[in-house]
């Protein structure tokens, strides 16, 4: 049974304008220590950009599922949005995140990414199984 969804856009330029300003604190902010490796493996500017944007919709998309946003102890640093070998994106929670979404009895998570050149799109399920 499905018990929420989220769908959220970002702006890639957006995002390009918050990393050159920010870098390191805006990492620091919104990846957990997974993402930012994943994050050091990109090869330039553009796929940096691309991964953070990507992530930060998943994020958002995610809040949405929960039905709280960032409050209430949901935080960015805990929804990690890693991919599998053949680069399928997945959510993994982790902290208080984590119980808030097994509070709500959600136990299976899906997430679907689409980017163009100048926005990034997720959407996310969550299920009760």
């Amino acid at each position: 049974m499905i018990k929420g969804i989220g769908i959220d856009s970002v702006e890639k330029d957006r995002i390009s304008k918050i990393y050159a300003k920010h870098g390191q604190r805006f990492q620091e902010k919104i990846l957990s220590s997974s993402e930012k490796r994943e994050l050091t493996k990109k090869p330039n500017n553009f796929s940096k950009i691309r991964y953070l944007s990507n992530n930060f919709a998943c994020k958002e998309a995610l809040s949405k599922v929960l039905g709280l946003g960032f409050t209430q102890g949901v935080s960015m640093k805990e929804i990690e949005v890693l991919r599998s070998e053949k680069g399928r994106p997945f959510i993994n929670l982790l902290g208080k995140t984590r119980e808030i979404a097994r509070d709500l009895n959600i136990k299976n998570i899906t997430v679907s990414i689409t980017d163009t050149k100048n926005t990034s799109t997720a959407f996310v399920v969550g299920e009760e199984i």
